[in-house]
């Protein structure tokens, strides 16, 4: 007994079109799941949170060291964590990782945040630029010395 299966044009495109789609969206899927720094040892004096510049160092397995472009700092009690974002050697930005639209934690990138459940998009300043969101994200004031950065929180 033979099957003599054959396959019309529109269904090999659907399939085609499937599999591309697929491989795209895997393929985003594993970029997605880079890993994400968080601060080792955060400390929390007050109303500010004091952060080593060591944290932004990224040693490899052959001891080179690279600069992190932006860290994550959490602090026990707190509801969302910090996105501290280095602009440069002595200027950086730390904004609350809470999406102003609805209150989602937002995902971290090199320079920007997005939100997975709606899709709004903020800088690294915390400034809107991608909607529904339409008010800014939680800014703090950062102030960095040789050694430490210290974010206010108040």
């Amino acid at each position: 007994m033979s099957s003599n299966t054959t396959i019309n044009r529109q269904d090999f495109l659907k399939t085609c079109g499937a599999a591309c789609l697929g491989v795209v969206s895997f393929s985003a899927l594993l970029t997605s799941c880079k890993s994400v720094y968080y601060a080792q040892m955060p400390v929390l004096k007050g109303n500010v949170i004091e952060v080593s510049r060591k944290e932004f160092d990224a040693v490899s397995k052959k001891g080179e060291v690279s600069i992190r472009p932006f860290i994550l700092v959490e602090m026990k009690g707190q509801s969302f964590p910090i996105y501290l974002y280095r602009r440069s050697d002595t200027d950086y930005s730390a904004v609350l990782m809470k999406c102003s639209h609805q209150g989602n934690e937002l995902n971290a990138h090199d320079g920007h945040l997005t939100c997975p459940a709606h899709g709004s998009e903020y800088d690294a300043n915390g400034k809107v630029t991608e909607g529904p969101a339409e008010k800014n994200l939680t800014a703090y004031r950062v102030t960095a010395d040789p050694q430490t950065i210290t974010i206010h929180i108040a």
